[in-house]
């Protein structure tokens, strides 16, 4: 019988689905993370939520890889900071140019930081400058991230990254969250954040999702998933909704051949955003 998963965990998940098809993906690193109890679980989450979850995952990285990767080039942005970054290898597969802040739970990035220094000594990474830092977004008070943040950011032109967290998150914590980001931004720096519809509820797939992750979590680690509406991002307070796409928009941009059923997708989507003034 196979041990239930932390929540946290779960990223070890995204980073077996992101290694399924690495010219998509472009995570050529994402094979350092797998080890088989972790790999038996993405074949048994595929198998029990859809089959089409590792190429979902694989558009997603895709998407935010090419988009910083533009906004790099232009000089519009310099420093990449992650919230909730998971296993996610950004760093590694974009250029040294830019300076990165990886942010996540403590046993997340105390682990990430241990391995990715070990590979990076063993020349299996090249090098780069990270920094980590330690945070609960279920928190009342971000001051003590907010200050961090701020000191490491030095001013510069910053883009915010959000993939895989606000569905594990309220909605009081995911407003306090994009305050957060009002307070760290100044007008001109992006920041992309992923979600699903609270449309896809109606849908089986949906429905399969919460089934399995309630089933495969650890009891004391049940959640209340979220949903988040597009008007959320419209209404989104000195930002700029500059694009909005999901995975059928994305696979018809990067596999046009490839037919996609519906019914069977979990339709993520991913929205990039510009912020427009000052607080």
């Amino acid at each position: 019988m196979l041990t239930k998963i932390n929540i946290h965990e779960t990223a070890f998940v995204t980073a077996s689905f992101r290694m399924g098809d690495v010219a998509l993906s472009k995570d050529r690193y994402a094979y350092l993370w797998s080890k088989s109890s972790i790999d038996i679980h993405a074949e048994r989450y595929s198998t029990a939520v859809s089959s089409y979850e590792p190429y979902a995952h694989c558009l997603r990285n895709r998407y935010f890889y090419d988009t910083i990767n533009e906004l790099m080039n232009k000089n519009k942005i310099e420093v990449l900071i992650n919230f909730g970054c998971g296993f996610s290898m950004y760093p590694y597969l974009l250029e040294n140019s830019l300076d990165y802040i990886e942010i996540d739970k403590s046993d997340v990035v105390t682990h990430k930081k241990e391995m990715t220094t070990k590979w990076e000594r063993e020349g299996k990474l090249p090098r780069r400058k990270i920094t980590y830092l330690e945070a609960d977004f279920n928190l009342r008070s971000q001051d003590k991230l907010y200050e961090q943040v701020i000191a490491l950011k030095n001013g510069r032109k910053s883009f915010i990254l959000l993939e895989g967290v606000l569905f594990f998150l309220s909605k009081d914590d995911t407003k306090r969250l994009f305050k957060l980001f009002d307070r760290i931004q100044e007008p001109d720096e992006y920041l992309g954040s992923v979600s699903f519809l609270p449309q896809l509820e109606k849908q089986l797939v949906f429905k399969k999702l919460i089934d399995y992750v309630e089933s495969n979590l650890e009891k004391n680690k049940r959640f209340q998933y979220q949903t988040v509406a597009e008007k959320f991002y419209r209404n989104l307070k000195n930002y700029e909704l500059m694009n909005h796409e999901d995975t059928f928009s994305l696979s018809a941009r990067y596999e046009p051949k490839r037919f996609l059923p519906k019914e069977e997708v979990l339709n993520e989507h991913m929205y990039l955003l510009k912020k427009t003034s000052i607080q």
